[in-house]
């Protein structure tokens, strides 16, 4: 009885760590939604990350449509952010996409996951958003793993 109880509290001790493990770009493949406040407009998005360097984004409506699937390629990378109370270091996900409409067209953006793990994205957390869609602007998103 005494192992089992020493064995379930090891597992749950080291499961839990790696559930809250530092985002990198092998440990954040899999699907996202997302829904984002722009101006008067929520948006929702479909979110794949599919390798350590690609992903999928799609657009979807309150009345279940949704917009072509468009791909693009990303970077996560370290950064050092204030956030009033302190320094600290955290990840910025750099992406870039096409859609198959709009070859011409490549859309910029960026993720400011500040110091979430792999817990916050399965938890649900909220981060900051910029895009060329619009330019000087943050937009404030919730980000949730499925």
């Amino acid at each position: 009885m005494y192992r089992l109880i020493l064995s379930s509290a090891f597992l749950l001790f080291f499961g839990s760590q790696v559930l809250a493990a530092e985002l990198t770009p092998d440990n954040i493949i899999g699907n996202y939604k997302v829904s984002a406040r722009a101006g008067f407009m929520k948006v929702y998005l479909n979110f794949n990350v599919v390798s350590a360097q690609e992903f999928e984004i799609q657009r979807v409506y309150t009345s279940g449509r949704k917009d072509e699937v468009c791909k693009g390629k990303f970077d996560l990378n370290s950064h050092v952010f204030w956030d009033f109370d302190s320094l600290g270091a955290g990840k910025l996900f750099k992406g870039v996409f096409i859609c198959p409409s709009k070859p011409d067209k490549p859309v910029d953006f960026n993720i400011d996951f500040k110091d979430k793990t792999t817990e916050d994205l399965a938890k649900g957390t909220n981060v900051t958003v910029t895009s060329s869609l619009a330019p000087g602007r943050n937009i404030q998103a919730h980000v949730k793993k499925h």
